[in-house]
């Protein structure tokens, strides 16, 4: 057993069984979810350790199904005991709602009783010790690099270690369970000079500490960015062409695959409504999903309702072929579950179009404004009007000429999938979503003047 965790698969197993069981008992069909994570973070600053915590959370949520009702109740306990408490709980909240026909388990053989299951753990120092060393080090490059760059200070840096059970039950008789890692890696990096200060970071995050970025990397990438954010000026309102680099293009294709969820379609609240079939973005555009991606951050073999994904387009050629749903929503709408309860899995988003690497997507962005962060705004989710407050840079034939301050971008999501005109080929994972930069020909910029 690991060092991270008290429990193991079969305990949960078990837990979630006898929930089940217990409910049926009472009548009524359940689904019961049990998960149990050990968490270890050690943060150094300037040669001392600021933070040294260990943590852990579980828990056994139930749902029942009962005349036609639905009751949800949960508890940080697995003994016997207060397993009873939570059937009781969810058979009395049942009691209380009305009846809904669309809220019901999955067909039986939907259920993915057996079939592929991507490794989500592997094996890795984890230890106190472990993670001490790796955040010393990140230390040690950053004093460094502050000592060759006088502008700059050195924030914390942080290493974390997670491990995780999950495991699920339901009254098909459906047991099963999974094991997860996570490592992270972060560096936070100040810059100042006569003009103020800011800071950034940089973070790598995987399911093996052998595939996270190096040390130095991480504070480079650091250091680079809170650079690149001095000398901020503000520019006068325009039209023009804007970038978005790959973090913040991952947050575009996010609200996008948000408008495709069941949830947001059978609410009218998407500002794609109805789109199976409808081109919605670009031509040029694809856009996948893959539930079985050995190591994936956001893969599975079954959601949290025992459904299977599949490796699926959801976008092909800019036409819609794919939604994300459960099987509540997909009940909602006449259609089958894809095995999304718990939202997508691991989503590529491609291009056919000409691009290359950031300084080629720069020379095709010509002049215009590079987006590097997103500072608050808001997205109607009914008519996708969307408008951003943003950190960036402005580029001027293809190069960097300053950072810019006060800059506001209005749009409208469906407008912006359609005048996508490349994405870059300096892909970066952002959790679920991998993509590169994302250059849109004309956008309104909001600036003084």
């Amino acid at each position: 057993m690991s060092a991270l965790l008290t429990q193991s698969e079969a305990d949960l197993r078990d837990a979630a069984a006898l929930a089940v069981e217990l409910a049926a008992q009472r009548g009524a069909k359940a689904r019961a979810s049990v998960h149990h994570e050990g968490i270890a973070k050690i943060a150094v600053r300037g040669g001392a350790v600021e933070t040294a915590e260990r943590s852990g959370t579980q828990g056994l949520g139930l749902t029942v199904f009962h005349d036609g009702r639905l009751g949800s109740a949960s508890t940080a306990r697995f003994d016997r005991a207060a397993i009873e408490r939570v059937v009781e709980e969810a058979m009395l909240i049942a009691s209380h709602v009305q009846p809904d026909a669309d809220a019901d388990l999955p067909p039986a053989q939907l259920l993915a009783f057996s079939g592929p299951a991507p490794d989500l753990y592997v094996e890795s120092p984890r230890s106190p010790d472990g993670l001490l060393e790796a955040a010393q080090v990140m230390d040690a490059i950053a004093s460094e690099t502050v000592a060759a760059d006088n502008r700059l200070r050195a924030g914390e840096s942080v290493a974390v270690a997670t491990e995780g059970l999950w495991a699920l039950a339901t009254s098909d008789g459906f047991c099963r369970s999974i094991q997860r890692s996570n490592d992270a890696r972060w560096s936070v990096m100040l810059a100042q000079d006569e003009g103020g200060s800011n800071s950034a970071f940089c973070q790598t995050q995987e399911r093996s500490v052998d595939a996270l970025l190096p040390a130095a990397v991480l504070v480079e990438r650091a250091a680079g960015r809170a650079r690149q954010a001095l000398g901020a000026r503000p520019i006068a309102s325009r039209r023009c062409p804007v970038l978005f680099d790959p973090r913040t293009a991952a947050i575009l294709v996010s609200e996008l695959a948000g408008a495709l969820t069941g949830n947001a379609q059978y609410r009218k609240m998407s500002f794609l409504p109805d789109p199976i079939g409808r081109a919605v973005a670009a031509p040029h555009l694809d856009l996948s999903e893959n539930p079985f991606e050995p190591l994936g951050l956001a893969s599975g073999g079954f959601d949290s309702e025992g459904i299977a994904g599949s490796n699926r387009a959801i976008i092909r050629h800019g036409v819609v072929e794919g939604l994300f749903l459960s099987t509540f929503s997909g009940r909602k709408l006449g259609m089958s579950t894809t095995g999304n309860a718990d939202g997508f899995y691991n989503l590529r988003l491609t291009s056919s179009a000409p691009s290359g690497d950031w300084q080629t997507m720069l020379d095709m962005l010509g002049t215009g404004l590079v987006v590097t962060e997103f500072q608050g705004g808001k997205t109607d989710p009914a008519s996708g009007n969307w408008t951003q407050a943003i950190k960036g840079l402005w580029v001027e034939h293809g190069c960097v000429v300053h950072a810019v301050t006060d800059v506001t971008l209005a749009s409208n999501l469906p407008a912006m999938l359609i005048g996508i005109r490349a994405v870059g080929l300096d892909v970066e994972r952002q959790g679920a979503i991998r993509t590169g930069s994302i250059l849109i020909d004309d956008m309104q910029l909001g600036g003084k003047g």
